[in-house]
Parts: C-alpha cells; structure tokens; sequence
C-alpha cells in the first residue's frame, strides 16, 4: 500500500532491484547457488508471527490494522484496500520487513520502499531450513541422488527447531569429520514426504546414512559432529 503523498515534486519510484539487494544486505533474503532467491529463516520467524496474528483476523479488525499502521480513517483504508488490492499476505510482509530491520539495527526503508519490499516477498521463495553448506534435495530430485551416489549422508531439517538450529552452528565441523568420498544432502523435513516415508524418518534433525538407495543407520535429534562421524563410520566400514 502506497503512503500518502507528500507536498513537492514527486518523488522517483522506488528501484525493486536496489530493494532487494538491500533486503539481501541484511539478511532477509538470500540467494541459493542456482540464483534461486529465498526468504530467509530469521524473515520468516517474523513472517511467521505476524501471519498467526493477521490471518484469521476479522475483516473490520483487519482493516482497523491497516488504518492504525498507515495514519489512515478507516473508510480510507476501505478505499485503499479495495482499489489497491492489499493482501493480508501483502500486509503482514510490510510489517515483516519493518521489524526485520529494527531487530537488526538497520534504518528502516521508508513506508512507499517497505511496501514495494513486501511486494518482492511475497514473490521470494519460501525460507529453507536447509544450511547453505550443503546442497538441498527434494522429493522430485531423490531417485536420481541416490542413483548418483552409492554413499551418502542425508541430513533432515526442519525452520524454528532448536536442535536443528544447535547442529547447524557446528555444521562446518561436521562436514568436515565425514569421508570425502560421501556425498552430503540436506531436505526441508515437512515437505519431503516421499522421503520420510522411505527412509522412515519421522523426527527432525535428522541424519541418515544411504547405501544404494537403502538407509542403512539413522539418529534422530541433535548430534555433535563427532557423533556424526562415528555414526557415519559405523554405517560404511565395511569399505
């Protein structure tokens, strides 16, 4: 939703491409090796939040919300809903960025630059909670990765999980203590159901160890990186 105009020339439209590199600066999207872009796991903690307290709010208090957050009457914010087509979506992403920014200790973009910051969000693939040291699967990839790897070590992650977060900060240590000639792939626990079902995992984190397309040892919850490699070990000494 755009804010109200001020009094004097008016201004140059915001540049999108110069918004989100600056919501890349600080750390509310990322960008994958492929050039997929990605909401980040600290953007959508906040997404999160907000999405609980915006999406089933009545729709007079919705709009009461609106008309609070940008100094509107409430018929204002009627019009401005109806004609501009303000999403919830739209609207919890606005005040996402806002708070993004403040945890951080950023400035914070003005009302017209967070509202074309909400409108590139909501068009960003959805966060993963798949680390950035390790290359992510899905469903759709697992057959031709297992194909392509007689050894591998698959770790189960899953957003705003505690253990998950504690083996992440030791990830570096982790890959590290593991064999080379093991290939290492992540998945986002809660939308790899195939391989759940498969691999009969049901907790995260996770870390299963696959043989010729069969687990052959898994753990579930936080392991260090030294029982990792011992776990890893154990499930190919037989080489």
């Amino acid at each position: 939703m755009a804010a109200d105009p001020t009094p004097g020339p008016p201004a140059d439209p915001p540049d999108p491409e110069t918004l989100l590199d600056r919501l890349i600066e600080v750390g509310a999207v990322r960008e994958e090796r492929d050039g997929t872009l990605r909401i980040t796991p600290a953007l959508d903690d906040i997404l999160d939040l907000y999405e609980r307290s915006y999406a089933d709010l009545p729709e007079r208090e919705f709009v009461e919300a609106v008309a609070d957050a940008f100094g509107l009457e409430y018929s204002e914010a009627v019009r401005r809903i109806d004609e501009e087509g303000v999403t919830r979506e739209e609207f919890v992403a606005y005040l996402s960025v806002r708070a993004h920014f403040e945890d951080e200790g950023e400035p914070v973009p003005d009302p017209v630059e967070r509202a074309t910051m909400a409108s590139l969000v909501v068009e960003i693939a959805p966060a993963t909670p798949v680390p950035r040291a390790m290359p992510e699967i899905g469903d759709d990839d697992l057959e031709e990765f297992c194909s392509a790897n007689s050894e591998a070590v698959v770790f189960v992650w899953k957003l705003r999980c505690d253990p998950c977060d504690r083996m992440k900060a030791e990830i570096d240590e982790t890959l590290a203590a593991l064999p080379d000639r093991v290939a290492v792939a992540g998945v986002d626990g809660e939308s790899v159901r195939e391989f759940r079902d498969r691999f009969d995992v049901s907790a995260a984190p996770a870390v299963v160890c696959v043989r010729d397309g069969e687990a052959v040892a898994a753990e579930s919850g936080y392991r260090s990186p030294a029982a990792v490699a011992d776990l890893v070990a154990g499930a190919f000494d037989d080489d």
